[in-house]
């Protein structure tokens, strides 16, 4: 008995590393694919019902095609140079990981009424990505420093 229960342990254990291993590879090879700014690349990573979740805009955006739409017009769309990398804790629990990341480039384009040329700025985030068992994600939550964004810009 003890050593059917200390297999099962063991058992379990070996799977939820395994999770683990695939959930935090995923996440690294589509952090790459932003790192490429390769929008189809980015756009495979995602299942057909994933869901974004953006808390600076309280924005929820759902489907593959409407989700990379918004996301990499949010995040390259004026910031072609854009880089986005892990920086500190990373979490697993399941399927779901979430991480700390800096996001930054320089900035070109418009914000409100205001014209913004070569703006360099850098700002602190945390992700949570859920990924299914097909190593797509279905979820994506994004909570970053907005107010820090605003200012490196000049527009506060």
């Amino acid at each position: 008995m003890k050593k059917t229960v200390i297999l099962l342990f063991l058992g379990a254990l070996t799977l939820v590393q395994a999770t683990e291993f695939k959930v935090s590879s995923v996440l690294d090879d589509y952090m790459q694919a932003w790192s490429e700014h390769n929008i189809s690349k980015i756009d495979s990573y995602y299942d057909e019902n994933v869901i974004w979740y953006d808390l600076p805009s309280d924005t929820t955006i759902k489907g593959k095609e409407a989700v990379t739409q918004a996301i990499t017009t949010a995040f390259m769309g004026y910031v072609p140079d854009m880089y986005w990398v892990k920086s500190g804790d990373v979490f697993i629990s399941g399927n779901t990981i979430t991480y700390e990341w800096v996001y930054g480039g320089i900035f070109n384009g418009s914000w409100g009424e205001k014209k913004i040329i070569n703006k360099q700025f850098s700002i602190k985030g945390i992700s949570t990505t859920t990924i299914n068992k097909n190593g797509k994600i279905i979820k994506q939550k994004d909570y970053y420093d907005m107010y820090s964004f605003q200012k490196q810009l000049g527009v506060i």
